[in-house]
């Protein structure tokens, strides 16, 4: 699965996350009948996931506990060869963990996580760190890391550091070394958040643009729901359209869209055709009921072209 000819190092959270399904309006403060399903997650873990479903030598730096939730998400990252040996673990601690309630659409109704655990990646560890990510030609991180532990993965021998805020919340860890990313992914909000401005319209688009890639950032892409992805770098801009479809479950997909990204700059190619085939990763992500796609790989984000596509195995309801 792995290619050793590239690597790529993700930073960042891992979790295991508890989603909770349904087909029918969801009534607050009361109980309402689904279906309620656990996997491996966390940004950086979903990223790792996806790198290696592509095709690329993947390492993982994380803190894990030595509980139950411990051992699955290892168990699962050595089945998919993503290397763990830079990752912390932290004894009598519970892993991270994440809980989602999806409404009737497949969105996300309501989310609670806990992730004490990654204050244990410092940036004393990412230091023991810096023959690995020396050796990598992307580091991808998550903002759920510490402002501290940030700084100094920007500060690290690695160039092309690529980073997903995760939440208007968390960009404010990021948010004073946002020029020192070589590449930012984020949504609408993100993205006006960093910018210090609203954006409603393709003239606003352009001028978040233009004051994130002032301050230093190279790449950047904001993804538009509906309206699709925008993308910009210094002297060129544009807009990829969305693929429509009903998700069975958004959860991941932004993950699935920053893996697509790193592979696309792995491979040198330019943002426009990188942004296409993230955006078919995240809409083969969207219709997996799970976090990352079993189905991911470079032949079936490739054959993603249109609505009618089919859902992954274990579907919303039986």
């Amino acid at each position: 699965m792995n290619n050793q000819s590239i690597r790529a190092v993700a930073v960042g959270a891992a979790n295991i996350d508890v989603h909770g399904f349904t087909d029918r309006p969801l009534v607050m403060r009361d109980s309402n009948p689904g279906r309620i399903q656990s996997c491996p997650g966390g940004v950086a873990r979903n990223i790792a996931e996806n790198l290696a479903r592509l095709g690329v030598s993947v390492a993982l730096i994380t803190a894990l506990g030595d509980d139950a939730g411990g051992a699955s998400l290892r168990a699962s990252c050595r089945a998919l060869g993503i290397r763990l040996d830079r990752s912390v673990e932290v004894t009598g601690h519970p892993s991270s963990t994440y809980m989602a309630i999806m409404d009737e659409q497949g969105d996300m109704a309501l989310g609670l996580s806990d992730m004490r655990i990654l204050d244990h990646v410092t940036p004393e560890h990412l230091e023991s760190c810096a023959p690995l990510l020396s050796e990598a030609d992307v580091v991808v991180a998550d903002a759920c890391l510490t402002a501290e532990t940030l700084e100094r993965l920007v500060d690290g021998p690695c160039a092309k550091v690529f980073i997903d805020p995760v939440s208007i919340g968390k960009c404010r860890r990021m948010e004073r070394l946002l020029g020192r990313f070589y590449c930012v992914k984020m949504n609408r909000m993100e993205a006006a958040y960093l910018s210090g401005m609203t954006i409603e319209t393709d003239g606003d688009l352009d001028e978040a643009a233009r004051r994130m890639l002032a301050s230093g950032v190279k790449k950047l892409y904001i993804t538009l729901g509906a309206e699709g992805v925008f993308f910009a770098e210094e002297g060129s801009s544009g807009r990829v359209p969305a693929i429509l479809l009903l998700p069975v479950n958004a959860t991941g997909a932004g993950d699935a869209f920053t893996a697509a990204a790193v592979y696309g700059e792995l491979h040198g190619w330019t943002m426009e055709r990188t942004a296409r085939f993230a955006t078919k990763a995240s809409a083969l992500t969207l219709l997996s009921p799970n976090t990352v796609s079993e189905r991911m790989s470079v032949p079936a984000v490739e054959a993603v072209g249109g609505a009618a596509l089919p859902m992954d195995k274990g579907e919303r309801f039986s």
